[in-house]
């Protein structure tokens, strides 16, 4: 008998509790410290962050997950213009989330009507950033003069045409902006006063988390290798007719491997050649990579059609040009690159209007809509 007027006294208590509960209101569990300092400058959900966890195709045989406090406060910084010595620029400006974080001009704007020194690298033409570059994998810029993200982050702020911001000043700014606390909080050890190291270490997971790899190609292949993790290494399935591709896609993928595979790689996982000269004149006394003859990055071209302009100093506003280049336009160069010269001259590939339409049907299989609406890459301010 006392054990049931137990039972009856907690019922009663927790009857007693839900009606002080308004039942038209929901009880929402807040994941941020003082989540209401970012109320007013933030669109980030109060019960959490989401996660950066990546899911690669079935061929890549492999998945790979981010800090999402780190990755969260990474893309706060990505798209604070505050982080600017006039308040104007951001790592955003230059790299815009619907053109797969790249810019559609030829050179990009920076603090105080200046420009950048050359065109702006697509960070969304790559299958995953931390996959792609970084020490024993393919150096930054276009002059490959960077080993590692965190020496990229940190020599692009301080760029002084750029943003031209030590991160001292970084941190200050950080310091100062209330609506970092939280998030600063939950990345930083439950501790609201950021460091030079967190701040890098966050925008690097945030940018290291941004890939694109779920392409008509990438679909492709993962039904053709039937789930089978080949990495980038096991190209057999890479040559055979897609079943998934049209005629012409087919056709655009023989050329490219026939004639562009050699340096850009065959699955655009990584460039097959780190540096080359491609028949490009020489504009405006930039010789690339220190000690050449104008030689550049080789890029990876995933995204290429939604990336224009094209090339180092953006000189092809469209996707055309560049093939009619290739086809017709390639100049003798000094450091021309062996692949494209034939009998001593710069070669000359003379693709038929139907070469040059299945070429870019083929490099349009590449375009992937979700990098361009992901919301864990996209602009958490309120504007």
């Amino acid at each position: 008998m006392k054990s049931l007027k137990s039972v009856f006294f907690v019922l009663i208590v927790a009857l007693s509790f839900s009606s002080c509960i308004d039942n038209d209101k929901e009880f929402v569990v807040k994941y941020y410290n003082n989540s209401e300092l970012m109320a007013n400058d933030l669109n980030i959900d109060i019960e959490g962050p989401q996660d950066y966890n990546l899911e690669f195709p079935a061929y890549y045989g492999r998945t790979s997950s981010f800090s999402k406090d780190d990755a969260t406060l990474g893309r706060v910084i990505f798209y604070d213009t505050k982080l600017s010595a006039d308040g104007t620029v951001s790592c955003a400006s230059c790299h815009k989330q619907e053109l797969a974080f790249s810019d559609d001009k030829a050179v990009s704007d920076g603090i105080n009507n200046e420009v950048t020194k050359r065109n702006s690298l697509a960070l969304g033409a790559v299958f995953n950033f931390q996959e792609y570059y970084g020490p024993n994998r393919v150096p930054f810029f276009w002059d490959n003069s960077v080993q590692t993200v965190e020496e990229q982050i940190v020599k692009t702020f301080a760029a002084k045409n750029e943003m031209d911001m030590n991160m001292s000043q970084i941190v200050e700014v950080i310091n100062n902006n209330d609506y970092y606390k939280p998030l600063v909080y939950a990345a930083n050890n439950r501790n609201e006063t950021i460091t030079e190291e967190v701040a890098v270490r966050a925008l690097a997971t945030f940018v290291n988390s941004i890939g694109s790899f779920n392409s008509k190609f990438d679909q492709a292949l993962s039904r053709e290798t039937n789930g089978r993790p080949l990495g980038f290494g096991n190209l057999q399935e890479a040559l055979i007719d897609f079943k998934d591709f049209t005629a012409s896609e087919n056709r655009g993928k023989d050329i490219y491997m026939n004639n562009c595979a050699s340096c850009h790689g065959e699955l655009m996982g990584a460039p097959n050649e780190m540096k080359a000269n491609n028949g490009l004149e020489i504009l405006d006394g930039d010789y690339g990579i220190p000690n050449s003859q104008g030689e550049f990055k080789v890029p990876s071209l995933r995204n290429l059609t939604l990336t224009y302009p094209y090339m180092h100093d953006g000189r092809f506003a469209t996707i055309e040009e560049v093939v009619e280049h290739y086809s017709t336009g390639l100049k003798k160069t000094p450091s021309i690159h062996p692949f494209l010269m034939e009998n001593g001259e710069a070669r000359k590939f003379n693709f038929s209007d139907d070469n040059k339409e299945d070429l870019i049907a083929f490099l349009k299989t590449f375009d992937d809509e979700d990098i361009l609406t992901d919301e864990r890459f996209s602009d958490p301010f309120i504007r």
